[in-house]
């Protein structure tokens, strides 16, 4: 009985042992990808594969967080950013206004960027809103993520 209960703890100090301080150094992402932050923090909308986040006519700046996903850069990467015409039926100019021309900086060694836009005071009759979608393009290093590259907006009165 002594023996068998002896040879199972050896057994289990054993594997224990020699399995406990593997170093596997394997990287498993070296890509760089970009993010909306609110399209991995929020369920996306019915119908679409995005969030729409309500914002009142004449709010002001609105700032969404950009994510770097992988390996910050030494240097600071600008990201571009386009309004999904078709998705879209905000007017800028009219119904928004785009601040740093809808490009996002991140800085160098950061992993966030912030898109920001101003909603300005449009008139919106009652019961009517308007969308305005972003999508994420990226740069020559960095590319946008599949699933979370769109956001969108509804602008309400």
């Amino acid at each position: 009985m002594k023996k068998t209960m002896l040879s199972w703890v050896l057994l289990w100090c054993l594997t224990f042992a020699l399995s406990s301080c593997f170093k596997d150094k394997r990287v498993f992402f070296n890509d760089s990808l970009v993010e909306f932050n609110e399209t991995v923090t929020r369920t996306p909308a019915l119908g679409v594969n995005y969030p729409i986040i309500a914002v009142r006519a004449g709010q002001g700046v609105v700032s969404t967080q950009v994510n770097l996903v992988g390996a910050q850069r030494p240097e600071p990467q600008t990201i571009r950013v386009r309004v999904d015409a078709q998705a879209s039926t905000a007017r800028e100019g009219v119904h928004y206004r785009l601040t740093n021309g809808g490009a996002v900086t991140i800085p160098a060694n950061s992993s966030f960027g912030s898109l920001q836009f101003e909603v300005l005071p449009a008139v919106i009759p009652a019961g009517q809103s308007f969308m305005l979608v972003f999508v994420l393009e990226g740069n020559e290093q960095i590319k946008p993520s599949n699933n979370y590259a769109r956001i969108g907006y509804r602008i309400n009165p």
